[in-house]
Order: structure tokens, then sequence, then C-alpha cells
């Protein structure tokens, strides 16, 4: 095999053809911006979803190359998640439409971009002379002034305003913030102020409103600093990565976290804790409470009572305390759900200091499920000649697609889709013009309300889609268009509202990103709740259906949101950070449930919900009610490219088509499903290996309890649990424990140390990782296989001692001291350079993955075969980084090459490297900071003291490897 692997590796094919010519280039006139071979950054705003974090984008000789955080933002501050990440693939997607596509029979006709918009403005022009309302928008959530342009020239064309779609639009929140609050809106949580966090669903560390937000706040409040250490409380019917990172999942049954929370509010209210509270709303409260006590919300609900005690001394205990209400995508009894914990908030804090109403979320724009279906229960009805779609894909987002894809094929309605990929929706209208992507164009998208940030073109343009708001001011305005391009109305709209006045703050903003000054507004106060309808308006018993059987709930996926990340590789690519499934949906079954029907996880069966049906691999998870099963929203498409098309399934075919009573929202979760076995197999491309760790020294805890006696100085031995941290520095060496000698370092050896009490499993390092490192795609079929090309993994693990808690670990190149790589090679292709990294020298490498075989880690990565980047995804690479061909082993590099440029920086400044001066992209994008690089040598670099923590510890460090990797054990509290 050795061989085998020589010969491949001097195959003449590189990357699937021959060698291109070795010839340089120079531009004779270059940009003002550019200067050959160093990166241009231009800050802009992320619109993978309507959170809307600051990036800055990383130009290199016209590409950008890679997106990360801006610090200055005040939403993210300078982390991505991972579908940040995966932006730019967007840009380079070789399913990319790169001209407008008309349609003729069933066939697309390429034609020019003045052809599609005389086309169009010839049909809005006549649509706007047959009378009023005959041309419709819908659009995605967009910024102030787009949406206001959008408003213009409907008004130009004698239509209503836009249609805001958001497949999650919170409407049982935005009801349920409307009735306590007096706020029709979605205010943003102070939860880093808060002590003790109870949810009931919401899942914030995945989709829900901010989740980079909210996961930098959740870390800063649960995190252990300074002795203390705030406490988590998920209560939900299965566990979602938000429920894995509690320190008590309460799985309830489906839609009666309602019940819990009232029964929470009548032992607070018992306890006198609503002292604040008017005392008209604290009898309607008592009265809304009265029947549903501990016992009985134990009882309905599905959970140990002794649980639920838990959560009530909880509550009491805390000083600072915060409740949220209920899942991104809503299941039964959302709007109960919703307006008991803004109850709870308001006993447990009648200011609610903990609520930020001047800072409300954006996304409470969008419209309800209700008026969607409205709005296009009058395409179909009413006198509408003309609907523009600007990048919303209803026909996969929503159950009731036959009715939207009747009104879509009508021969009266002319539909222009402003969209860049063929996906479900776009396949079905008349005409497709692509579009300026955010990283191409002028834009202002604030995430939250008063809040502007800026879009800029970041790189030259690939292809001839102009600004969305040039082709409205063209096409609605024409010679009357009040500025020359939405460049300009951009400016413009900025003026008249005062936030710039002059050129220089105009530059200063596309500098820094933003305008980040959001005036306080006040907060209406009381109750806009009738007292007389209170007790009804809670009572979650009317709107909880008698079910029986098992219940399928549609669940948000981190990294495909509602399914708009799905044709982006990178996203396929990393696995969920629970089931650790790439490029697949599996449906989440208790084993019991699986036991009991005789059904095997991988077997491929058939999920049915009334008339619809799905097909998906069975995965068996502990981590859910055995009355329920999960299944990951996001694929199932019946286009949107090859990297999404057929690929998985999509459950929201399966979720019912009317909506809830009170609130106008959809319902993601439908009872009475019918499972069947279909009698095929599938193999699971799954990365998880092992949930035990079979007593290893692999994951750690450590109680809050014995954190002092983990303080005391232990007696070192050679066993498994006393063997020492061994630093890889000479300190780190005894002679009478070590055979190899100490390697002396003059002035750098890097490390890097994880904090498993910061660490939340999102995935976001894994993802910055291959953006940096130009690490091969290579799929569904290789995974099976087991050659995943990851440098870096999250591994999920059970906790050693309480099996039914989750523990998640990244894991890389733990680039030892003593390297047990090093030693086996016979061609040293794994070198320990001066500064203490083991580096892997590619042109070196015979393949005969020694090293692999000896690493105990399993972090290197043989590369079987050339991946292929179809064109223009070969765009995205990074020049710093030499693409691998077939034949080498490869692996983490602690991003070898943003050192070598911290080190130019240092010598031509003629001092030594700052601490934090050099910073990988893993740990750049965390957004919790669980992630901490730096010089072991400094003796006041922030990692040299993190490996002073007692905490600190190395995995498998009785094996004397001197990992450069160090790990603080995650800090565990009982409720």
């Amino acid at each position: 095999m050795g061989s085998m692997s020589i010969a491949a590796g001097c195959s003449p094919e590189y990357q699937g053809g021959p060698y291109p010519h070795k010839t340089l280039f120079s531009l004779v006139q270059a940009p003002d911006d550019m200067v050959i071979g160093k990166p241009t950054w231009y800050a802009s705003t992320c619109r993978e979803c309507p959170a809307g974090c600051g990036v800055l984008a990383k130009n290199r000789e016209g590409r950008v190359i890679k997106v990360e955080g801006n610090p200055q933002h005040p939403i993210n501050r300078g982390r991505l998640c991972m579908r940040g990440q995966a932006a730019l693939q967007a840009i380079y997607n070789p399913d990319r439409i790169k001209t407008p596509l008309l349609k003729e029979g069933d066939r697309w006709r390429p034609i020019p971009f003045a052809e599609a918009l005389s086309l169009l403005r010839q049909k809005t022009d006549t649509a706007a002379r047959a009378g009023k309302n005959r041309v419709r928008l819908m659009t995605e959530v967009v910024g102030e002034n787009l949406l206001k342009l959008f408003e213009e020239s409907l008004d130009r064309w004698d239509s209503g305003g836009p249609l805001v779609f958001e497949p999650f639009a919170y409407e049982a929140l935005k009801v349920a913030n409307e009735k306590v609050f007096g706020v029709k809106g979605l205010p943003s949580y102070r939860m880093d102020q808060a002590d003790a966090l109870v949810s009931f669903g919401a899942d914030f560390l995945e989709t829900w409103l901010s989740p980079v937000e909210y996961a930098r706040k959740f870390k800063d409040m649960h995190a252990l600093q300074a002795g203390r250490k705030g406490v988590f409380v998920h209560i939900s019917p299965y566990r979602s990565l938000t429920g894995a990172n509690a320190d008590l999942w309460l799985a309830c049954r489906p839609g009666s976290q309602a019940v819990v929370a009232l029964a929470l509010i009548g032992e607070l209210l018992r306890d006198k804790r609503a002292v604040g509270l008017p005392a008209n709303l604290h009898q309607d409260l008592e009265k809304a409470a009265r029947d549903y006590t501990k016992e009985k919300a134990a009882e309905s609900a599905g959970i140990p009572l002794e649980q639920l005690e838990q959560v009530i001394e909880t509550l009491k205990r805390a000083s600072k305390p915060l409740v949220l209400g209920a899942e991104t995508a809503a299941g039964p009894n959302a709007l109960q759900t919703d307006l008991a914990a803004n109850y709870l908030d308001l006993i447990l804090d009648p200011r609610l200091a903990l609520i930020d109403f001047s800072q409300r979320h954006r996304v409470e724009i969008a419209a309800s499920r209700s008026e969607v279906l409205s709005f296009f229960q009058n395409l179909d009805q009413g006198a509408v000649d003309v609907l523009l779609l600007n990048n919303v894909n209803p026909v996969y987002a929503m159950p009731s697609s036959e009715q939207i894809e009747g009104a879509l094929k009508k021969d009266s309605l002319f539909v222009v889709s402003f969209a860049n990929f063929m996906d479900d929706t776009s396949s079905l209208v008349d005409l497709v013009i692509p579009v300026g992507l955010p990283l191409e164009v002028w834009d202002e998208y604030g995430g939250k309300n008063g809040l502007v940030a800026t879009l800029q073109p970041a790189m030259g343009r690939i292809t001839a889609a102009p600004n969305i708001g040039d082709i409205f001011l063209e096409t609605a305005f024409g010679k009357t268009s009040p500025a020359d391009n939405f460049k300009a109305y951009l400016i413009n709209g900025l003026v008249s509202r005062d936030r710039i006045h002059n050129e220089a703050e105009w530059l200063y903003t596309l500098q820094r990103g933003g305008i980040f000054d959001i005036p306080e507004a006040k907060r209406e106060s009381g109750s806009a709740t009738p007292s007389r309808a209170l007790a009804k308006e809670l009572d979650p018993l009317l709107a909880l259906p008698q079910t029986t059987g098992l219940t399928l709930v549609a669940a948000p996926s981190i990294r495909f949101f509602d399914g708009r990340g799905a044709n982006r590789p990178w996203l396929c690519e990393v696995p969920d950070p629970v089931t650790r499934v790439a490029w697949q949906t599996p449906l989440l079954v208790h084993p019991d449930v699986l036991e009991s029907k005789g059904i095997e996880q991988g077997d491929l069966i058939r999920i049915k919900s009334g008339q619809d049906e799905v097909e998906a691999p069975v995965y068996a998870s502990p981590w859910l009610r055995p009355d329920v099963m999960v299944m990951s929203i996001g694929q199932g498409h019946t286009a949107f490219g090859r990297y999404a098309a057929g690929k998985g399934a999509n459950p929201l075919r399966l979720m019912p088509t009317e909506t809830v009573s009170g609130t106008g929202g959809p319902l993601f979760a439908v009872a009475s499903v019918d499972v069947k076995k279909s009698g095929r197999k599938v193999d699971l491309a799954h990365t998880d290996g092992n949930r035990d760790q079979h007593g290893r020294k692999i994951a750690l805890t450590v109680s809050f309890e014995s954190l002092d006696e983990l303080r005391k100085a232990r007696k070192a031995g050679l066993a498994m649990w006393d063997f020492p941290l061994t630093l890889p520095l000479p300190e780190g060496y005894d002679p009478k424990r070590d055979f190899y000698p100490p390697i002396h370092y003059e002035a750098y050896r890097w490390s890097m140390v994880v904090d498993l009490d910061r660490c939340i499993g999102c995935g976001a390092c894994a993802a910055a990782c291959y953006a940096e490192n130009n690490l091969g795609i290579v799929f569904e079929e290789r995974i099976v296989e087991g050659r995943e090309m990851a440098w870096l993994t999250v591994v999920r693990y059970e906790e050693q001692n309480r099996p039914e808690h989750i523990l998640f670990l990244p894991l890389m190149c733990q680039h030892c001291d003593n390297a047990p790589c090093e030693s086996v090679c016979p061609v040293y292709a794994p070198h320990h350079n001066k500064e203490g990294m083991n580096n892997q020298i590619y042109n070196r490498c015979i393949g005969t993955r020694f090293c692999s075989q000896n690493c105990p880690y399993k972090v290197r990565r043989f590369n079987w075969f050339d991946w292929k980047r179809t064109e223009p995804l070969n765009l995205q690479f990074n020049p710093d980084v030499t693409v691998r061909s077939k034949g080498v082993m490869e692996k983490c590099s602690f991003c070898v090459q943003r050192i070598k440029e911290a080190h130019g920086w240092a010598k031509n400044e003629k001092r030594a490297i700052r601490d934090g001066e050099v910073i990988p992209a893993c740990v750049q994008t965390c957004p919790t900071d669980a992630l901490t690089f730096g010089n072991l040598m400094d003796p006041d670099s922030r990692v040299r003291k993190l490996v002073d923590d007692p905490r600190a510890y190395q995995i498998m460090g009785y094996l004397n490897t001197k990992p450069a990797v160090i790990y603080l054990k995650k800090v565990v509290q009982e409720v």
C-alpha cells in the first residue's frame, strides 16, 4: 500500500487536470486599495439570517477568501457562527445564476440584463395602468432604506406595501409581548446579567433571534467566573444543542411547557415574590394558576416532581432570574408558554431590568403566517398581474405548498424572482433575475431597530448581477429616480435620518461597519391584557389536543437555519453538533421506541401525516422523550443546486397547513404520525464514533462543589488519574519519568487552551477551519467510509459519571512535545519546529500513514483523493495555504500562516510578537471565547496564566506525549 500511495502522490494530474504553466502575472495598474500579496479588509454585515452580525471580509487580489466577525459590531463583537463563515460559498457557488432566465414553455432562455429589466418595466407599468394593487412584492427582512424604496416603488405602481416573509416570524412571542408588555415586537434579553436562566424551549444557541449574541451572553452568565456560575434549566420535549448545555433538562410532553410555567407562577405567588405587581394583576394571575399545582403540572408534563421542585427552588434562590419562552419553531401552546414566561419575568422583576426594549430585533417586522397565507390566497383569487419575490422560498418553507404552487402557475400572473439560485420557488416563476449578493453590493441592514450596519462591495464582481435597489430605481422611477443609484439613495436616507452629515462621517461609517449608538427607548408599563380574559388566555388545556402515538417535531437547524444554507457545502460537511451526522437528515427516535418496533439505526422508514409522506434514516437518540420524534429543517429541497437538491428530507411537508388561533403562526409539530419500515437500510454519514469515553481521560468534568479540593496540591504519580500536567516546556520534563530530553525554545512555544466550561459545541470553529485552511469537501459517500478531512472536530461525549449529560470537546492536532507521529515517519514529514509546533511537510510525505496509526488522538487526515472544487469554488482558496494533493497526510497547523504573518509585522517593527496578536481561525470565530492561543514562554500571556488553572489537564496526558493543547475541565453543578 505504501508504494501505491507514493505512485499516486507522483501523479501528473492535479485537481483533475494537468499542472498549469508556472507563469507569474503582475497588475500594471492595480487599484488603490490593493497590494499584491497583502489582504484588504472590508467591513460589512452578514445576511445569512435576520440577526445581522457585523463581518470583516478579507480580500486578496480582488476576491474575498474569508469572512470574520467585526469586533466593533455590538451584536456579535467579532464572533461568527458557522453559517456566517459559509457566507462566501454563495458567491462562488457553481450553481449560482449568472444571467436572467426567462421561462418559455418548460425551458429557460438566458436573456441579457437590459432585456430583463425592460420586460420587468413593461409588465409593471402595464399592471399599474390596469388598476390598484396589481403589483405585489414579497421580500425577506431587509434594511430600512431598501424597505423604504420597495414601498415607494409599489406606491408608484399604485399598489400596497410589501409583505415581509420569514419562515421563523415569532408570532406567538410578539403577541405575548404585546399582551404583557404593551410592545408588539421582539426585545433583546440581558441574559449576561442574570444568575439563573429558565428556558421553555427557546433555542438561543442555534437559531432563536440572535444566536451568536446570545451564545456570548449565555456563557458570560453560565461559565465559571470569579468563583461564581449561573444556573440554566431547559424545559423541552427534546434536547437540542441549547438543551445539551443546560444544567438540568426537563423532558416534558409536547405543549406542556405552559402547564409547567403556570405551576411556577403559582408557587412564586404563594412565596410572596410578586411584591411590585398591581393588585388586580396579582389576583388574575392567582386565579389563572390556581388549578395548576406543582403535582398536577408534573403529572401533566410527564416530568418527575422532584425536578420541578428543583426549578422552583432555583428561581426562589436567584437574585436576577430570567425566563425565556418557546422555541424558534413553535410547538403546541406556544402563545400560552410565551405569555406565562413573560408573566414570570414580571413577577420575578417588575422593573424588567433584564429585558431591553430599546434594542428590538428587526425580524419583528416579518408578517405572520396567516398574513402570508392570505397573501397567496388573494393572488389566487384576486386581480394581480405581477408578483415580485425577493430572496424568499415559500414553496419549501410552507407546508401548504400546493396552494402556493397553484398561485405561482396562474397564466394571468407574471412572477419574477430576484434570486441567485434556482430554488424550489424560483423554478416555478416566469422570470429569474439574479442580483448582487450581500458581499458585493451597497446596502444597510441593522439587526436591531435603531442600529445602522452598512454593506459595501468587498470584492470585484464575478457576474453582472445588479443591486436590487438599482433595479427598483430604474424600473419604478426611470428618469424621475430620486437618486442616481442605490448607493446615493442609501446615503440620502442616512442624511435625512440625521445619522450622517458629511462625506467624512460616511467614510468613517463604512470603515467601522455602521453607526452603533442606539437611543434609549421607554417601555410602556403595565399589562395590555383585560383582567377578565387573563385566566382563559393562559389556560394551556384549551389549545392542547388529546393525542396518542408519536409526535413529530420539525426543529430548526444550526447549520441550515430555515433551509437557506443547504447549498453551502461547508454546512453540509460539518456534522450536526448533537447527532454528528453530515449530509443527511436523520429521524431522531428514542432507543426504547426502536426496540419496541423492531427498527435499527440506519433503517429507512416512511413517516406519514395526512396525505403527505417522507422517507428518512433512523438515528437512535436518548436525548428526547419516547413519545417524540425529531427531524431537522433545512434539507429535502426539490431544487437549489447540486449540494441541496435531493439531499435529505423536508419535515415541513408533514406539518399542519392551518395556523394557530390567536397568533396566526404556524405549528412545527404534528401528532399521531404513522411510521413504517421501508425494508431498506442506509449507512449514516456520522463521525461520532462512541459516545462512551470508556473511563479514559478525555472529556473531563469537575463539580462546582469540588473546585476547592481541586485547588489543593496532589501527589503526582504515573497512573491515569494522578499523572500530572506536563507542560511542553523544559519544566514539564522529569528525568525520573521521561526518556526523551527536554526541548529548549528561545522565544516562542505556541499553545492553545480550550475551556470546556465555555464550549457550547456549536461547530463555528470547525467551519472557520474549513474556510481558512482549504480543507477538502469529501461528500456523503466518503464520510460513510470514514474519510472526512476535518482538521478540527467538536467531539460529542456522554459525561462519565452522568451519562444523561452531554459534553462537547474541540479536538485538533495536539502539537505534542513528545509527538508519537514524529518518531515513526521514515521520511521525517512530521517535523518539530523551533517554536514547538508539529509541522507536516507535504512534499516529504509518501503516504505510509504510520503517523496516523501512532497518533493516540486520531486527528491526522490522510488525503485519498484530489478533492474536486467545481469552478468558481476554487476562487475561495486561501493563497497562503497549500492545497494538498492526494497521497499526503494533513492536520491542524495552528494556522501557521497567521503566525508567520505576525512574525513579519513584529520583525518590521523590531519587537516580539505581542500576546493576542496571533489568532487562529478557530479562536477568532468562537462565540463564547472558549479557545485561547498564545505563547507559553511569555509569563504574562493569557494562555500561560490559564494553564495554571487547577482545572487544567491534557487529554490522555498519562501517555506522556506532553500536548500543547491544554483543556480546562467543564464545571458541572446540581440544580
